[in-house]
């Protein structure tokens, strides 16, 4: 199926989108596969294709070849950590092998997720060591995805040896960011900044220091305004980015350029 043409796109500069999820994207719209198209196209100058669990990743591979600025990450998302019909070792000796591939240039998504409680703690715990470790040992860096766990997730970094990586779609305090920057690093903002009442990620948005900051659409979800009834894709980025700059009163074609700069520092220094 063609790209729909009443789809809006929103890439008026160079942006790199550090986090998006293209089979999940699949999953909604039928002509995912061409949007992503479209926006490599047009201003999109590379993404990474983030993983949520061990499966399907020779159909991200074959995305990765069909398009050369496409990058992938592997690990297991902590609601997916858990897994009654294999074991944790198994399925984790696959995200090893997984982070040798020639594409993939980052660990993850992984981190806690207290605010639902599909997975105890303590197995999301497991795994979030195991993919600390292999961030620290391997040299990619690491993917957190991190709700209502900030203390957790602090100490479980320093008490590992990883110190390189991102915090996906920053949601919580200034005091959390001060202490991931302070650890290594870098802080990603997605379209949510746009809604109302984000007053407080809005102030950790605008004292990021912009080597650190970067952007993401974390697509199909969290579509920036105006565009929030829709799912989310790479080509509505511009929206995020606009809204930040304005937040952080620079030009959008500066911001644009020192997050894509930073994405490519943190990333594709891997491959």
């Amino acid at each position: 199926m063609k790209a729909n043409q009443q789809t809006r796109f929103h890439l008026p500069y160079p942006l790199f989108d550090s986090h998006l999820h293209t089979l999940l994207m699949g999953n909604r719209i039928p002509h995912a596969v061409d949007l992503l198209s479209k926006a490599f196209d047009m201003n999109l100058a590379g993404a990474i294709d983030v993983a949520i669990d061990e499966r399907n990743f020779l159909q991200r591979v074959k995305l990765s070849e069909q398009f050369e600025r496409l990058f992938l990450s592997s690990g297991i998302h902590p609601h997916s950590c858990s897994n009654e019909n294999e074991s944790w070792d198994f399925r984790f000796a696959q995200i090893v092998t997984q982070s040798q591939h020639a594409s993939v240039v980052a660990v993850g998504e992984s981190g806690l997720d207290f605010y639902r409680r599909r997975v105890p703690h303590e197995t999301q715990e497991l795994a979030f060591r195991a993919h600390l470790d292999l961030a620290a040992n391997s040299g990619l860096p690491l993917i957190i995805h991190n709700r209502d766990a900030d203390d957790r997730i602090l100490t479980m970094i320093r008490e590992s040896n990883c110190r390189h990586g991102v915090f996906h779609c920053f949601s919580s305090t200034w005091d959390t960011a001060k202490t991931a920057l302070d650890l290594g690093f870098h802080i990603s903002i997605a379209g949510n900044i746009t809604y109302q009442n984000s007053n407080e990620l809005q102030d950790v948005a605008s004292r990021v220091p912009i080597d650190r900051l970067l952007v993401e659409t974390d697509a199909p979800y969290l579509s920036p305004q105006p565009e929030k009834r829709g799912t989310n894709h790479p080509g509505l980025l511009g929206f995020t980015l606009d809204f930040l700059a304005k937040l952080r009163a620079v030009s959008p074609e500066k911001l644009a350029k020192r997050t894509t700069a930073n994405a490519k520092r943190l990333f594709i220094r891997s491959v």
